[in-house]
């Protein structure tokens, strides 16, 4: 017994000193970019399985043996770190970013993931491919920089509407646009402008900041975009902005200020005074009739485009501070943006304020908030398909006419209004207030098994303002006119997301679940008067006739969402989503639309077969995906049910019927299939990413004709089908880097092939039925006479027999002649750099597309009008033998039942829309005076256009208010030519 306990005490003795020599060695990682904390690092003891993973700002904890060893430090998108224990007990590990994964991790939806291992079809843009751009609207950043993404600019009205799709165009009465989420809130988009100034719109996303802006993913196939659903049948935009981080506070101030011009006016493209006046005469002669001018060679000569266009100013202050300690990270920005119009008074003002904060309060919990304040007034003015506004006036009115009549007023002229006149007399004014902000909470219940709860809010108030005094057309007669819109688009959006991450071996998983509940609150009222005291009374009370009107109607959506996403080994991936909505808009039966998605991928390159391919093939990944996404925009709220609308009988008060109703209506869905490969070469040097999809849309929400017997003309019902498929094709390239010199390219491509392939009958669209939409063709579609040419010996205009009849009747024989979408469409950027020196340019192309030159048909009319001609009126047909296009200049070949196809025009071009050259000053001078980096450039925009397009721009859409049309210009006013400098510094 005694030689027992003595035994027993010896071993008690050696575990008590074993214990004894065990260190507990505590620690934190941070980030050697920005010195914050990082969470989920991988703490291993080399040569052993004894690990921890690091937790908020990056603390760590686990025990030693006491010979000492070494601690493995591994993190995606930083360098693996091995540091030596030694006789330490508290060590601090400093991670370099390692730029080639920094690459690979993306942002997709409810969480991020690594590109190697990413499955769907997936662009992104980064706040250096973007920053010192002078657009007011952030998603014009994305124009030529994602393969797949059109972006056209409408108009170059300052904070105007943007034309952007995804894949192409998804639905015909529904909205097409992506869905926008910023900081995980889906926000508003649409434009909400109450008061009409022309086919123009404004763009809701001029109320971000381009400066706060951190990267922007573009969703594009329905892998990536089915877990948002109902709304993701046209792409999905990420918005991500500017954190803090565990480090001293960074103070960043930036500001560029340029001039901007029009690059053409319609002084450009009109004939002057003598030649108007010439023409005429020569088109009544032609008509036997007797000349209109007596002397054209002494003809008035005004240029009606010197006094209404100008230089304007650009200029843009952003300032902001970021840091952070352990237990809280913060980023604060201000913002003002200030615009002047290439046409004298239009503007737009921007003023935003930004806070985004995240707090650590205790262990495995995180709060935070994510705040946006922006104030923005637009002074606005009429153009765009509107003959009250400044273009059009400079276009159409006659040379020969003199700015003002000798008793000093107006010069007035048929329709259209004296543009002077529209530029100093027209006040209308557009205020807008948003508030976009969320509050969140995210909690760790176990380790890779977070709870996430949100709250946000989307509120929009504006005020616009309209008066027409008695000088202008729209007010002369009403003795002035006043018009004054109060609108209030209030969204709040609560969301849950519990996710679990987890892997066993060679096995990982990471799984979540969700739910959303949304909803969406407008309200409108709407005032106006007429015959006011005098032109300095403007506001509505002072009018003797008032009368105003108001409306109100919501809508909500609940939704259940899942996803998992698999891989083994890193090899064999797979992604499965499934999403149900419900959306009040449809009937009771068909409220919830259920949309699924998978998507496989396979990585060839950690196959051992493929082994003997490195280093030239560093990746190569192919990857297919199959969804469902829905759109619920086709309809307005309530469009299922039977509505009523308030009526007056003998200045009684009553009801009418206003809507059939329709409770089968249910979602618009499109499915997606899609087929991708990314490839690396050179160590990645060299990166290729292609992809092909069909996009096939069904139960188009459309109005539908019905009998006569109905007392209804339409019912709106699920029928219809569209089709886009395409490919695109994008290069990443990093051409030389040796020394002190660098240059990398980037380069994409896409086409997109739109079809109607099911409509229950053909309906034309828009002044004259110029487009048509027609099973078998695709949207924007231009419905024409084909013009064969001009007959050389008489000089009259020929078109197509196309019924065959053997003579052609203006009233059928009509038929498609082009459409506006581009046959390939993308984007080339080149990035050089030597020592302090950076040089950016970047080409933007689209190819194939036609525009409609609308002007043209206006101003080329062979005298029937009295409007001015276009210069090309000029190219008309004259003397037997003469070879062109535009007839003789006669009443029979300009009839206004006629509408030739000559005026749709090859719209395609290439153009220089951005080139800079900066110089990063030396640290060691800035340093002196407390800066830890500077930087000083000048850029332009919009430098070059190279095109055969004979029009102001070969971008617009005048007619942008008719989500049905698309191509053509018409009075609108072109995108201006920007030169600028700037600086951003640092402290």
């Amino acid at each position: 017994m005694k030689h027992i306990l003595l035994s027993m005490l010896f071993c008690c003795a050696l575990a008590l000193h074993a214990a004894a020599q065990n260190r507990t060695i505590t620690g934190k990682v941070i980030s050697q970019e920005d010195g914050s904390g990082l969470i989920g690092v991988s703490v291993i003891l080399k040569g052993t399985t004894t690990g921890v993973s690091s937790g908020p700002n990056g603390a760590f904890q686990l025990n030693a043996p006491p010979q000492g060893g070494t601690l493995v430090f591994r993190y995606i998108g930083f360098q693996t770190l091995e540091l030596e224990i030694g006789n330490k007990t508290v060590i601090e590990a400093t991670l370099a970013p390692d730029q080639k994964q920094l690459k690979e991790i993306v942002i997709t939806g409810y969480g991020e993931q690594d590109r190697k291992t990413l499955t769907s079809a997936q662009t992104s843009v980064s706040s250096k491919d973007i920053e010192n751009i002078p657009t007011a609207s952030s998603e014009q950043l994305l124009q030529g920089r994602a393969a797949g993404v059109q972006v056209n600019a409408n108009s170059g009205t300052p904070g105007g509407g943007i034309f952007v799709r995804v894949r192409g165009t998804s639905s015909i009465n529904g909205s097409s646009d992506p869905l926008y989420v910023v900081d995980g809130i889906p926000i508003q988009s649409n434009d909400i402008s109450g008061i009409g100034v022309g086919g123009g719109t404004t763009s809701p996303i001029a109320d971000i900041n381009p400066a706060d802006i951190e990267s922007m993913e573009i969703l594009k196939d329905a892998s990536a975009t089915a877990i948002y659903g109902a709304r993701a049948a046209n792409g999905v935009v990420l918005i991500t902005t500017k954190r803090g981080g565990n480090r001293k506070a960074k103070i960043s101030f930036g500001s560029y200020v340029g001039l901007q011009n029009a690059p053409i006016t319609p002084n450009d493209l009109v004939v002057d005074g003598p030649t108007y006046e010439r023409l005429m005469n020569e088109a009544r002669a032609n008509n036997g009739q007797q000349p209109k001018f007596a002397n054209p060679d002494g003809a008035l000569n005004t240029n009606w485009s010197d006094p209404i266009f100008r230089t304007g100013i650009v200029q843009n202050y952003d300032l902001s501070v970021s840091g952070g300690n352990e237990k809280v990270h913060y980023m604060v920005s201000a913002n003002h943006f200030d615009q002047e119009g290439i046409l004298k008074t239009s503007n737009f003002l921007r003023n935003n304020g930004r806070v985004n904060l995240d707090f650590y309060p205790v262990d495995k919990l995180k709060v935070g908030t994510s705040v946006l304040f922006s104030r923005n007034t637009r002074q606005r003015l009429r153009n765009d398909d509107n003959i009250s506004g400044v273009v059009p006036g400079a276009f159409a009115i006659p040379t020969n006419l003199p700015f003002y009549q000798p008793d000093g007023s107006y010069t007035k002229f048929s329709i259209f209004e004296n543009p002077l006149a529209a530029v100093n007399e027209t006040d209308i004014s557009m205020e807008t207030s948003r508030f976009l902000g969320s509050i969140y909470g995210e909690y760790e219940i176990l380790q890779g098994l977070r709870l996430r709860s949100s709250f946000s809010l989307d509120y929009s108030g504006v005020q616009e303002d309209l008066y027409d005094n008695t000088l202008l057309n729209n007010g002369a007669g009403r003795n002035g006119f006043g018009q004054s819109v109060v609108t209030k688009d209030d969204n709040w959006i609560q969301e849950n997301v519990l996710s679990y991450q987890f892997g066993q071996q060679d096995h990982a998983f990471n799984v979540l679940v969700g739910t959303t509940l949304q909803e969406s609150i407008f309200d409108r009222t709407i005032a106006t008067g007429e015959q006011f005291p005098s032109n300095e009374f403007r506001k509505i009370i002072s009018a003797a006739v008032q009368r105003a009107s108001s409306e109100s109607t919501s809508w909500g959506i609940a939704s259940l969402f899942s996803r998992v996403n698999y891989d083994y080994k890193n090899k064999y991936i797979a992604t499965v989503n499934v999403r149900r909505d419900a959306s009040s808009r449809f009937g009771r039966d068909n409220r919830w639309g259920t949309f699924p998605s998978v998507a496989l991928g396979w990585v060839l390159t950690e196959e051992a077969f493929f082994k003997d391919a490195a280093p030239f093939v560093s990746n190569f990944k192919i990857r297919g995906s199959y969804g469902i996404t829905g759109n619920q925009s086709g309809i307005t709220n309530f469009q299922s049910l039977g509505l009523w609308q308030g009526a007056a009988y003998a200045d009684l008060p009553g009801i009418s019927p206003v809507q059939l109703a329709n409770p089968n209506l249910k979602w618009e869905t499109t499915a997606q299939t899609n087929l991708g490969i990314d490839m690396g070469f050179l160590q990645g040097k060299l990166n290729v990413t292609a992809d092909y999809y069909i996009k096939k849309t069904s139960d188009l929400l459309l109005a539908v004709p019905l009998p006569r017997t109905t007392g209804f003309n339409t019912i709106v019902q699920n029928y219809g089908a569209l089709e886009n498929k395409g490919f695109e094709l994008a290069i990443d390239a990093q051409v030389l880097n040796k020394g002190d010199f660098s240059w990398n390219t980037n380069f994409n491509i896409a086409r997109n092939v739109n079809k109607i392939t099911k409509l229950a009958a053909p309906f034309n669209v828009y002044n004259r039925d110029i487009f048509r939409y027609q099973e078998g063709f695709p949207l924007y579609s231009f419905y024409f006479h084909e013009q064969i040419g001009v007959n050389k010996e008489t000089g009259n205009i020929m078109f197509a027999d196309v019924n065959g009849d053997g003579v052609f009747d203006p009233n059928v024989d009509r038929k498609i002649v082009g459409d506006a979408n581009p046959d390939f469409f993308g984007g080339f950027t080149n990035t050089a750099k030597y020592k302090a020196f950076d040089l950016m340019f970047f080409f933007q192309y689209s190819y194939g597309n036609d525009q409609l030159n609308w002007n043209r048909f206006f101003g080329e009319h062979g005298g029937t009008r009295d409007f001015n001609f276009m210069n090309s009126q000029l190219d008309r047909w004259q003397n037997p033998g003469d070879d062109t296009m535009v007839p003789r200049m006669t009443a029979a070949n300009y009839a206004g039942n006629l509408r030739p196809s000559r005026f749709l025009e090859d719209g395609s071009y290439l153009r220089l829309k951005n080139i800079s050259l900066g110089y990063t000053l030396p640290s060691e001078a800035i340093s002196k005076i407390g800066l830890s980096s500077a930087r000083i450039y000048v850029s332009g925009q919009n430098v070059l256009t190279f095109t055969n397009y004979t029009g102001a721009d070969p971008e617009l859409t005048g007619t942008a208010s008719n989500r049905l049309t698309q191509g053509i210009e018409f009075y609108s006013l072109p995108q201006p030519k920007v030169f600028m400098g700037g600086f951003n510094i640092s402290f």
